[in-house]
């Protein structure tokens, strides 16, 4: 993470595990400055206060089970459904 505003203009995207959980997500906004994705997991916590972050720095977040396999809920998805997303199940991927 210490070296990401110097290699940021190298790399085409990023891919970061838990950085709501480990409060780190502001250093993954050069990405998003230079017009490119930050794809990010989580695998625990809530549901509502992570997507609400990753919905709000542009970033495209999913939480899955830690054995990674196909369920997966998208924070996308709650940015469009209305109301307040209160449907937070994992889901197969399809």
């Amino acid at each position: 993470m210490d070296q990401i505003d110097d290699l940021v203009s190298s790399i085409d995207f990023s891919v970061n595990e838990q950085c709501v959980q480990y409060n780190e997500c502001d250093t993954l906004v050069p990405f998003i400055k230079q017009d490119k994705s930050v794809f990010g997991i989580e695998y625990s916590g809530d549901k509502a206060k992570a997507c609400a972050t990753a919905n709000a720095l542009n970033f495209d977040t999913l939480f899955k089970t830690l054995s990674l396999q196909s369920e997966r809920y998208s924070c996308r998805d709650m940015s469009s459904k209305s109301g307040s997303g209160s449907d937070s199940t994992l889901r197969p991927a399809y």
